[in-house]
């Protein structure tokens, strides 16, 4: 038995919708539309933006300058923590809970290439901050933390292909979160220093009754011969 002849039409019937291609179509298909534009305001900062490169790096708060010189970043991580007690918190009940923000931790994993003397430029560069109790911005090209400090590095070299490369130098931050000494001061009840001659001074404070006690006969007598033979 032959197989029946079937008809193929002249355009494929590919419906005219967002994200399919313009392919000519039959009438049954819609008009053809052209491909929409982006205008001028929005072409140039897409422009500019593809030809940048993402910042990344360890800079100075107060100079803006990279405080090390890498030649990538390998790895980037961020851990942001809360606690959040389950314990009696107020008048001996669970009825309140506290919830508190923990400084964050960051861990970069840097990369540095080139001669002896450049490798060990840039440990130099780690040691040299790691020590220290200033605090830097980490510049991501999303996100810019503030306020860290180094708490720990770590250099890792597998293998004989690493001899002129750090292929994996981690450097661990921590937020410091600075605050403002607040003092304050405390006056004795009862007490009234306004009209003395230093109005700071703390007057004294009667402690209760001491009575007096008479001391061992031993102890009187190994006094009274100490003082009797003690050089004038």
């Amino acid at each position: 038995m032959p197989l029946p002849i079937i008809p193929v039409p002249v355009f494929p019937n590919v419906p005219n919708a967002p994200g399919v291609p313009q392919l000519v179509r039959t009438g049954l298909a819609g008009f053809y539309t052209p491909t929409p534009t982006l205008g001028p305001s929005v072409q140039a900062p897409l422009f500019n933006g593809s030809q940048q490169p993402p910042v990344w790096g360890v800079f100075d708060p107060n100079s803006n300058l990279a405080v090390i010189q890498p030649d990538a970043v390998f790895a980037f991580d961020n851990r942001n923590e809360w606690k959040v007690s389950d314990f009696p918190v107020q008048n001996g009940q669970f009825a309140t809970y506290n919830k508190v923000i923990i400084p964050f931790e960051i861990s970069v994993r840097f990369v540095k290439t080139g001669t002896l003397s450049t490798r060990q430029q840039f440990l130099k560069q780690i040691s040299d901050i790691a020590g220290n109790t200033n605090t830097y911005n980490i510049v991501t090209p999303e996100v810019t933390y503030l306020s860290c400090n180094i708490t720990r590095y770590e250099v890792t070299r597998r293998d004989n292909k690493d001899a002129f490369a750090l292929w994996e130098v981690d450097i661990y931050f921590r937020q410091i979160v600075q605050v403002a000494a607040q003092y304050s001061t405390t006056q004795v009840l009862g007490a009234d220093t306004t009209n003395a001659q230093n109005p700071a001074a703390v007057p004294s404070v009667n402690q209760g009754v001491t009575q007096s006690v008479v001391p061992p006969a031993a102890a009187s007598a190994a006094a009274t011969n100490a003082i009797a033979g003690a050089p004038l």
